[in-house]
Formats: C-alpha cells, sequence, structure tokens
C-alpha cells in the first residue's frame, strides 16, 4: 500500500470534488461475451464462477485506478487486490469468503475452489465478517438465477467503504451462438471515471477472448 501524492495527483480537482459527496458511487451493466469461457469451461469441467473471478480480478487489477482507495482518511494504491466473494451455504444464507489473490491460475482455482467449498458447508455463518475493516478487496458477487439488465449495490456512507468496487454478474445465456453474460462493476467516482471504468471492462473482455490461454 502507498499513499497518493496528492500534490502531484493530476485527478486532484476531481478527486476533491467527488469527496465532498454523501455517495460518489456509481456503476455500469455491460454485456460481455464469453464465448470462449463457456467452450474452456465445458471442456476442462472446471468451476465457471471460479474461471470468471480469476478473469474479472485480473482485468481490474489491470487498472491502477481500480486499486485505489481511501484509508484512514488518506488516499492511497495497492499494488494488488484480493477477492471477497458471497457462497451460499447449506442453509441458503450468504457467508462472506475471503481470500488472498494468487498470480497464477492454478493457484487461484486451488484456493477459491477450497474456501468456497467450505463455506458450502456450513451451517452457522462466521462472526465478524461484515464488520471486518479490510479495503484492498473487490466486493464480488453473482446472480446466476435471473438475467439483469442494471443492478444496484446496498453503498454503506463510509468513505473507505465506498472506495472498494462492487462486482456482479447475472446468469448468462445464448444468442445466435455467442454466449453473454450481464457485468456490473460499481465503482468510487473519487478515484475512478468513466474512462478508467472502462478499460477495465475492455481488459476484462480481452482476457475472456482470450480465456483457453489464460486459465492455463
Amino acid at each position: 500500500m502507498q499513499e497518493i501524492d496528492l500534490s502531484n495527483y493530476p485527478r486532484k480537482k476531481t478527486y476533491d470534488w467527488f469527496k465532498t459527496f454523501k455517495n460518489p458511487t456509481y456503476g455500469l451493466n455491460v454485456t460481455m461475451d464469453i464465448t470462449k469461457l463457456i467452450k474452456h469451461v465445458k471442456e476442462t469441467k472446471e468451476s465457471f464462477f471460479i474461471d470468471m473471478l480469476y478473469i474479472v480480478v485480473k482485468g481490474l487489477n489491470s487498472v491502477p485506478e481500480m486499486r485505489m482507495r481511501f484509508v484512514d482518511d488518506k488516499p492511497v494504491i495497492f499494488s494488488d487486490i484480493n477477492p471477497a466473494i458471497t457462497v451460499m451455504t447449506k442453509s441458503e444464507v450468504f457467508e462472506n469468503v475471503r481470500f488472498k489473490n494468487k498470480e497464477t491460475f492454478k493457484e487461484f482455482y486451488a484456493t477459491a475452489k477450497k474456501y468456497i467449498d467450505e463455506a458450502k458447508e456450513e451451517t452457522a455463518l462466521t462472526e465478524g465478517n461484515y464488520n471486518d475493516a479490510v479495503w484492498n478487496e473487490y466486493y464480488i458477487t453473482c446472480l446466476p438465477w435471473l438475467t439483469t439488465t442494471a443492478l444496484t449495490h446496498p453503498i454503506p456512507e463510509d468513505l473507505s467503504s465506498q472506495t472498494v468496487p462492487r462486482i456482479c454478474w447475472s446468469k448468462y445465456y445464448e444468442e445466435n451462438g455467442t454466449y453473454k453474460i450481464s457485468l456490473n462493476i460499481t465503482v468510487s467516482h473519487i478515484f475512478v471515471d468513466g474512462w478508467h471504468l472502462s478499460k477495465a471492462f475492455n481488459n476484462i473482455q480481452k482476457l475472456l477472448n482470450d480465456a483457453e490461454n489464460i486459465l492455463k
């Protein structure tokens, strides 16, 4: 984690402006082409969720602004961001699951599967997950039962929490031989302009287009 030098920060005027907002967050839903990913998952029998998760986290981390946060009243940038996901347990309630990001896909897949499988077997939620202040994360969930065109997230008034991007994808669908999915990314305008958000979506799509090589 490194503090951002505001004296040399080119977006300082924008940063100062949106920092005065009670809720400076905004989000976009973008339709992504996941045809190559679906082909890979069908061939390997891997978890679609974990494969998609790896690609999304990798794409987000490639954009510096997606790694910026407001921590202890200071703007900072992290070198890497970890996934924090929701997993449905046996009792049909959702557990928050956190794990450290891994650079290689094999390490990531094994780690994610371990934590997800453990959470699925829980009969009672772990204490403290909602209140632990950990900002070097992406808050990620999915809605695999519905195809959505728009989505909002519950956003607290806490400035640090607001700067953590929220991500959600919905049920994928087939259209004229192409598989598509709606991906929502919600960010804070304190750090992320539309240009930066567009780069995140575009980088994720590039990874999806090369899924068979990325997921090795």
